[in-house]
């Protein structure tokens, strides 16, 4: 549900709180949750003895909550010491239940905006993915987190990823949701091939590597897998990550396979073994 309510703003999208929370798998919010609740009832014990202790001191005492309000604190009576003690523990047993009320509130909103985020993100975002992935120049599509590293890009946020275009021209494709979608593409054939030599400040002009590394953390357990998309343009090299992908590790090492086969059949024609989706040929507006 959050994705689908900030990932038309590309503002919002940017910001932490929003990140953090999409970064998270099923499990880690969970656990999050879970985390939350087990507090909240430390905190209801916690509230519940202070109770028990401010009821039984004045019952203990004979004093009526108003006798241990601070407004008669200092009145003269059966023990100020005693009054003092009893309006303080009267005033931070209140403060303490109406903060309980609070959290009480804030864990119960927590709870159903989890099942209903998980819902509506198994469902809209799937179908979003699923109607990306029908077209016919879309072999694979996904949601991830743009870590950064694209020279028009400058703001890390959420994106949907596709690997689109032509059997002879395949490339990455982030786009940023919207009603007027914007899609910045990464192609994954050679771009510059004016070298066949190793240049020593770029590497090998052209080329185009894909690699693998564990430094975007999970909050509860290990690491996580990111992709480094590495590419030169106009004679720079710039290498884009991308993380968090919406179905975990897997589907990272699975992008990382789909990124080269697409790549291979563009350089031989060749067709990858197994279930393969190929590309068009050409592009629609140039069939006849």
């Amino acid at each position: 549900m959050l994705w689908s309510l900030t990932k038309w703003n590309h503002r919002v999208s940017t910001t932490r709180l929003v990140r953090w929370w999409l970064r998270m798998t099923v499990l880690d919010r969970f656990i999050f949750v879970i985390v939350c609740d087990f507090l909240f009832l430390i905190y209801s014990f916690f509230t519940f003895v202070l109770w028990i202790i401010n009821y039984g001191g004045r019952a203990f005492t004979g004093l009526t909550s108003s006798d241990s309000l601070f407004g008669s604190i200092m009145s003269v009576g059966v023990s100020t010491g005693m009054k003092f003690v009893l309006g303080l523990l009267n005033f931070v047993s209140g403060i303490t239940v109406f903060f309980e009320f609070i959290f009480l509130i804030f864990i119960f909103a927590l709870s159903v905006f989890f099942i209903i985020d998980l819902i509506w993100d198994f469902l809209g975002t799937r179908r979003d993915l699923a109607n990306i992935s029908y077209r016919e120049d879309v072999i694979l599509a996904t949601r991830g987190e743009y870590m950064g590293g694209h020279p028009s890009l400058p703001h890390a946020r959420f994106v949907y990823l596709i690997i689109s275009g032509t059997q002879k021209s395949p490339y990455l494709g982030i786009i940023l949701p919207g009603f007027q979608p914007i899609e910045y593409k990464i192609p994954l054939i050679d771009i510059t091939s004016t070298k066949s030599g190793i240049d020593d400040k770029f590497g090998r002009p052209g080329g185009f590597n894909f690699f693998l590394t564990s430094i975007s953390p999970s909050i509860w357990k290990g690491y996580r897998s990111a992709i480094n998309i590495e590419f030169s343009l106009t004679g720079r090299k710039y290498i884009v990550e991308i993380g968090s992908f919406i179905r975990g590790n897997d589907e990272v090492q699975m992008w990382k396979n789909y990124l080269i086969c697409a790549r291979g059949e563009a350089d031989t024609g060749e067709q990858p073994y197994g279930q393969w989706k190929s590309l068009p040929k050409t592009k629609r507006k140039e069939r006849k």
